[in-house]
């Protein structure tokens, strides 16, 4: 795994996209109590304080069932741009998903830089089970750049109901398995629609090392 060094452009990036919201949020319908989109976000990502499930029945906007690192409790989205969406969190954190998977965090104290799969589209689009390439950019504990391939190959079971914050819902299983040059193989879990082939969880360890990352769709943004 070489070292890259770009770190600060990109978390730049994601922290201009959070301003970016709050201006372009702030010319926009509110909450009845006020708040943005952007606002309900960076108020819900919180330690465990109550029912995650009915914290995303009373925000009417699309949420996460979201832990990562020591972050944990509901987030809400506070933009979308094609197939890229920004989560805001606490402390000037922030999550980015593409194509609903994991791409980028900023502001934590591990964080992934980039995610790209320059093979093909993002395994959970695939017809299974599925082989490709997944490469990761990410910032370790010691504070190293590092640039990490993996081969990965995806297997999905028959379709189950699955619980998810707001109700069950019809969705296949999937374990990823990656196998890093140069390091370990690591598993994930993935749900996604038999159908669409959207993502509505996953569970994972982006990278040898990473904190675990969790999440369940609450209320979903694509059409």
């Amino acid at each position: 795994m070489g070292l890259v060094q770009y770190r600060k452009p990109l978390q730049g990036r994601l922290r201009a996209v959070l301003l970016l919201c709050g201006a372009a949020f702030g010319l926009t319908a509110c909450a009845s109590d006020g708040l943005t989109p952007l606002g309900a976000s960076l108020q819900t990502v919180l330690p465990q304080q109550g029912d995650v499930a009915a914290q995303a029945a009373e925000v009417p906007y699309a949420s996460l069932s979201l832990r990562m690192g020591n972050l944990q409790g509901l987030a809400v989205m506070g933009a979308q741009a094609n197939e890229q969406s920004y989560w805001p969190l606490t402390d000037g954190a922030m999550l980015a998903l593409h194509a609903g998977g994991l791409y980028a965090t900023s502001g934590l104290e591990q964080d992934l830089l980039a995610t790209h799969y320059p093979e093909s589209a993002p395994p959970w689009q695939l017809d299974t089970p599925a082989r490709f390439q997944l490469v990761r950019h990410w910032q370790n504990a010691e504070g190293q750049l590092v640039r990490g391939v993996a081969q990965g190959t995806l297997e999905c079971e028959e379709a189950e109901m699955t619980a998810l914050p707001l109700g069950e819902r019809l969705l296949q299983p999937c374990q990823q398995h990656l196998q890093w040059e140069h390091g370990p193989s690591q598993r994930a879990r993935l749900w996604r629609d038999p159908h669409d082939r959207t993502l509505w969880a996953v569970d994972e360890h982006p990278w040898p090392g990473a904190p675990r990352v969790r999440w369940q769709v609450a209320r979903h943004w694509w059409e």
